[in-house]
């Protein structure tokens, strides 16, 4: 029997079995399964839109990768709080999700989830399938308002969508924050590139030696692509990061990017474009104040892309300090502006920035 059943295409169906302990979903969303993907698996976007409105999401982790765990509460205006947690058993890009889903207030009830993502030609049907304990478990949790947070958190995740969230392509994402990098590449002084950067025993030009060595080892690893190798850094800053950055960027402009799949063993499949984003681009812009810093260059950095990128960093901080990237988190007050409390994050001093 259905619960709530899909009408039109963007409405979504909640149908129970009379037998089977299941609640299956159904939902179409105006966007590709990329996105629609990516809103279920990056922590700065589900704290956005999923549970019901009125709702305050918070984060503890978000590990959305095969082996991968996750927990977050939701509290309301009384300061009640409904917390959850489960494992990932499989994420397969843009394809499925198999993870566990355990409500903190009911322990010993588990249920099993499995997304399922339709391409429909640029729009995307999804099928979630939760396999509960019992009938008895499955009719307490629609009694209990389950049905109401779905469908809420879906109109969300459609509001998002219309918002423009993810809109901006990986590739145009890289071509703004590696056109800053460049930027500041070619503005180093004369006699600059040895003088000491933020990171413990880096000078600038090791800022740009990093970006330049690891990605190409990783993405080889990953997808068996070799980068095109310029100059040493040693030899000529400004033409290795030139050419390397011509070489990501006709990746990402590669219309061939878009079907391909990222396998590393520290962070599972992963869309290719979407890791690229992720992991490098990110890794880009926050660097870019690591060679402002150390060449005296404008140290300001877009505040919008700190707030996101801070968004999503802070669920997965056991995540990130355990991968030896960063360093021990800095203290800095609530008051602190964004960039700020970013560049602490991740183990920087901030405290005299240069304007």
């Amino acid at each position: 029997m259905s619960t709530t059943p899909a009408g039109r295409r963007n409405e979504t169906g909640i149908a129970v079995d009379p037998v089977l302990p299941t609640i299956v979903i159904t939902r179409e969303f105006e966007a590709p399964p990329a996105r629609v993907f990516r809103a279920h698996t990056d922590p700065g976007l589900v704290v956005q839109w999923l549970g019901p409105r009125g709702l305050r999401m918070e984060i503890d982790r978000y590990d959305a990768r095969t082996g991968g765990s996750y927990r977050y509460l939701h509290r309301d205006d009384d300061g009640n709080e409904y917390a959850f947690h489960g494992v990932f058993h499989e994420v397969r890009p843009v394809e499925r999700i198999v993870q566990t889903f355990t409500y903190e207030g009911m322990p010993d009830s588990v249920s099993l989830e499995t997304a399922v993502f339709e391409d429909l030609g640029g729009r995307t049907r999804l099928t979630a399938t939760s396999l509960m304990d019992s009938v008895e478990a499955r009719d307490g949790m629609i009694a209990g308002g389950a049905e109401t947070g779905i469908r809420e958190g879906y109109e969300r995740l459609d509001e998002l969508f219309d918002a423009g969230a993810e809109a901006v392509s990986a590739a145009d994402e890289h071509r703004r924050v590696a056109g800053t990098f460049t930027a500041r590449v070619r503005g180093v002084p004369a006699g600059a590139w040895d003088r000491p950067a933020p990171c413990e025993g880096w000078v600038a030009r090791d800022v740009v030696r990093h970006l330049v060595e690891w990605f190409p080892a990783f993405l080889k690893t990953g997808t068996g692509i070799e980068l095109p190798a310029g100059p040493s850094v040693d030899e000529d800053p400004v033409a290795a990061w030139q050419v390397h950055s011509d070489g990501v960027q006709a990746l990402l402009d590669d219309p061939a990017t878009a079907g391909r799949t990222l396998s590393h063993p520290q962070i599972g499949d992963v869309p290719l474009d979407q890791a690229v984003d992720r992991f490098y681009t990110a890794d880009v812009f926050m660097h870019t104040w690591d060679l402002s810093r150390a060449t005296g260059q404008d140290e300001r950095l877009d505040a919008d892309k700190c707030a996101a990128l801070l968004e999503g960093m802070l669920p997965m901080d056991e995540v990130l300090r355990g991968s030896g990237q960063y360093g021990p988190r800095v203290e800095v007050p609530e008051s602190a502006d964004v960039q700020t409390r970013l560049l602490a994050f991740i183990g920087r001093t901030p405290s005299t920035t240069r304007r």
